[in-house]
């Protein structure tokens, strides 16, 4: 038996828009379905919540298909097969315990009684078979952040600093007081949803954090210091993302600090004066997207050229990309754009999650992809290279999602220190290749002390020293960046283990050097410039392990 929960699209039959259209349930695996129950089968301390397209979940007892429970806003529990649903959680109805917005729920194996459920408050868990709950997040990272930014230089301060945007927690920071930055205990700055954080990177004084639909605040006596708005006018904007993004130039400053910043709804927004007035934002771009998707059409991402800050790059929710020069100037509509969609003939026509520049060539650039290769099956891919010739003129897509699994690509960023050194968050977990460049890059998956988690956004601090990670659901991590190629776990197919088909992928570059055509120093394990019998023992022995 096959239990599905189904978002009410438009408003019909009594649904509203983005809450639950109702409860189906197939008895002969998936041939017929019937309707157990609509948005009316939600009873108890509350009832439906139109934002279904964020909370959602189902889990059947192993031992009685009859019993289901159902993640909303709230967890609700049917014992009659799905006809009714009962809150028992009752977050917004003077529930204390257990956080609202649930995304998760499993039983423990074979087990009627225990299960586990998460919510943008973490993880809970019953052993009375859903009737009630307790938190179990004191020894688990669980945060789920949006983004956020660390301070200049950040593996060598003295005084390192870390602000952070995450769901329904709000926006946190923490400043080392000695250095060598570790696990924290962060201090909550402003509430709300956590979206986007940043850190003025020369003086180290403005920090800047935001609210759910681009309520933006920033201190400019450091981390702890007082708020004040530094809100523009995006909210007379018709469409703009819940999770608004701005982002601060981080390289290239005067010594009195960096103050350009952007910010996009459907069209660009820029200070040169750090948003201090507010009243300094002025628009800088005309509609960016295709205004395709109503309400959903809006800017997802935007970013600074690392080497050049008058330029910058635009991603948007409905598959358009868009590139931006004489940016600077504090003057509206001074900037020119490109649309670089192309018509979506290279380009998969999904959202654009996130965009980068090159960082030592502003005419290069990165698009992070969402969605699967079978929403637009002409158009594979999830990580895409745009070249560019003089302004733009003309420009080359190319996919370079090569062995990257097929699943949204969230974040990408290129490494300053070794440009072609490519990092792509996605929905399970860090990926990078060390030559972006190839026609066919080859991807390594990264779990060093990472979690299996999706990556919403990476950062890196101005010095670049360090990648900061920003996970939904397991906190944040940083990693000092390299100004090399990087070795890890000789995992060459990337499928988390050391295998038959990573041995075999090593011995067909037997005899290759260093001036052989195509060389990757991937399969040179020992550093000697030449792939030899040595580097396949040195695979052999890693046979079985887990990277």
């Amino acid at each position: 038996m096959i239990y599905v929960q189904v978002q009410a699209i438009l408003v019909t039959g009594g649904a509203q828009r983005g809450g639950q259209l109702g409860v189906w349930r197939t008895t002969d695996g998936g041939t017929t379905w019937s309707q157990r129950s609509s948005q009316t089968g939600l009873t108890g301390c509350y009832g439906d919540y139109g934002q279904n397209w964020y909370d959602q979940g189902v889990a059947v007892d192993p031992n009685n298909s009859d019993i289901v429970l159902m993640s909303t806003v709230d967890i609700f529990k049917s014992t009659n097969g799905g006809t009714t649903f009962t809150d028992k959680t009752c977050g917004y109805a003077g529930g204390t315990v257990v956080h609202v917005d649930h995304h998760a729920l499993a039983y423990v194996p074979g087990s009627s009684t225990t299960l586990l459920a998460g919510s943008d408050g973490g993880a809970y868990v019953s052993t009375n078979g859903g009737e009630s709950y307790t938190q179990i997040n004191n020894s688990l990272s669980t945060l789920e952040f949006y983004s956020g930014d660390i301070t200049k230089d950040f593996a060598t301060a003295a005084t390192p600093g870390i602000n952070g945007g995450m769901q329904d927690n709000g926006s946190a920071v923490y400043v080392w007081a000695a250095g060598n930055p570790g696990p924290a205990v962060w201090q909550l700055r402003k509430g709300g949803d956590g979206m986007f954080a940043r850190i003025e990177p020369m003086l180290g004084q403005r920090w800047y954090q935001e609210s759910q639909n681009g309520a933006l605040a920033v201190s400019t006596t450091g981390a702890y210091g007082s708020q004040s708005s530094a809100t523009g006018g995006w909210s007379a904007d018709s469409r703009r993302s819940f999770i608004f993004p701005y982002e601060i130039q981080k390289n290239g400053c005067p010594g009195t600090g960096c103050t350009h910043m952007i910010a996009g709804s459907y069209r660009v927004w820029e200070t040169i004066l750090g948003g201090i007035p507010t009243s300094s934002w002025v628009i800088n771009s005309g509609d960016l997207t295709k205004n395709t998707l109503a309400d959903r059409s809006f800017i997802n991402q935007l970013n600074y050229a690392w080497s050049d800050a008058t330029k910058a790059i635009v991603g948007t929710n409905d598959g358009n990309v868009q590139w931006g020069r004489n940016l600077g100037a504090g003057v509206a509509n001074s900037a020119i754009w490109v649309n670089l969609t192309a018509g979506n003939a290279v380009l998969p026509n999904r959202p654009i999650l996130d965009v980068a520049l090159d960082p030592a060539n502003p005419l290069i650039g990165y698009a992070a992809v969402g969605g699967f290769d079978q929403n637009t099956p002409t158009t594979p891919g999830h990580v895409f290279q745009v070249v560019c010739t003089a302004d733009c003129a003309s420009f080359t897509w190319a996919n370079k999602s090569a062995n990257l699994p097929n699943i949204p690509a969230d974040s990408i960023i290129a490494n300053p220190r070794f440009p072609q050194q490519v990092f792509v968050g996605t929905d399970w977990g860090l990926y990078y290749t060390n030559d972006i460049n190839q026609v066919t890059p080859v991807w390594y998956r990264f779990q060093a002390g990472l979690p299996n988690a999706m990556i919403w956004d990476m950062t890196i601090d101005s010095g670049a020293s360090t990648l900061a990670l920003w996970t939904r659901s397991r906190g944040a991590y940083v990693w000092p960046l390299p100004a090399a190629p990087y070795r890890t776990c000789p995992d060459f197919n990337a499928n988390g283990t050391v295998g038959v088909e990573d041995i075999s992928a090593i011995a067909a570059h037997w005899g290759e050097t260093s001036a052989s055509p195509g060389w990757n120093n991937r399969y040179d394990r020992n550093g000697d410039d030449h792939i030899d019998i040595v580097d396949i023992m040195l695979v052999v022995v890693a046979f079985g392990s887990t990277c």
